[in-house]
């Protein structure tokens, strides 16, 4: 995933344990947010949490640039970042609890189209369900999650 992003291996990987810094720092006492169940990681979320930390610069190599490591690592933290990061985590949990409630269909259609970052049409061509079929349970789905999710949106946006 890092990769993706464009940096080299070395970049890459540096970006990758900062990740893991942060995930574990933040979310060690509720697991829930970064796995669907107890196999299965939240993709998304991983995905989320490099492309901010690679948008925020982390991949460099400066000594300002890394999540830092001691007894009270909140203090060095900007309160306003970790405030908008604390309402985008909420947006993406309340999506994610919003298409854990959906029939197995939709849900699976959503996570290979968001998730896998599927394309509608790769998608009918993979699985010879139309495009149109296709399109409906995704335009379906994102009204489901504007209604449900907007006030957590609304809350993001004003802050971002």
């Amino acid at each position: 995933m890092a990769k993706s992003f464009g940096c080299d291996d070395e970049s890459a990987n540096e970006l990758v344990q900062e990740m893991y810094i942060k995930i574990v720092h933040r979310h060690s006492d509720s697991l829930h947010k970064i796995m669907y169940n107890e196999t299965e990681i939240n993709t998304y979320y991983v995905y989320i949490a490099l492309r901010n930390l690679y948008l925020d610069g982390f991949h460099k190599y400066s000594k300002n640039n890394h999540v830092p490591l001691g007894n009270n690592m909140i203090d060095d933290v900007d309160e306003d970042k970790m405030e908008v990061e604390n309402l985008f985590d909420s947006l993406v949990s309340k999506i994610d609890d919003i298409v854990s409630d959906w029939y197995w269909y939709d849900k699976k259609m959503w996570n290979v189209h968001f998730y896998n970052k599927k394309s509608m049409r790769k998608i009918a061509k993979e699985t010879k369900i139309s495009l149109s079929s296709i399109f409906n349970t995704l335009s379906n789905g994102k009204e489901k999650i504007r209604e449900s999710a907007f006030e957590e949106y609304q809350a993001y946006k004003r802050n971002k």
